[in-house]
């Protein structure tokens, strides 16, 4: 991480309207999985101040659905960065995280 690439923080109250930003690298997930709330009810996570992302935060932004479905809760994300899109989209788990990519694996309009 570089004075450029803040470290991820997460704002807001839980369960309800979160804010996710920062950045989201290998070297920035670590532990942050067990800091994010796990819970019933909806979670609306924005990502619009994300900055960099790389497929771990992908698999951090999964592995957090996954843990709060289990636990009867629901993700939805808003304002998800072009790259995140296309990272998942190439992984794959595009739909998984509630995201609508075209062919290319970028945000269809």
């Amino acid at each position: 991480m570089t004075a450029n690439d803040p470290a991820p923080v997460l704002s807001g109250e839980a369960p309800g309207e979160l804010a996710l930003a920062g950045s989201l690298r290998f070297a920035d997930v670590t532990g942050l999985l067990e800091t994010l709330p796990v819970g019933a009810g909806a979670y609306q996570v924005d990502l619009s101040g994300l900055g960099a992302v790389d497929s771990a935060g992908v698999a951090l932004i999964l592995e957090w659905r996954l843990r709060l479905e289990a636990a009867g809760g629901t993700l939805t994300i808003t304002n998800p960065p072009q790259r995140l899109v296309r990272l998942a989209g190439i992984g794959g788990v595009a739909k998984l995280l509630g995201l609508k990519t075209n062919e290319w694996g970028t945000a269809d309009a």
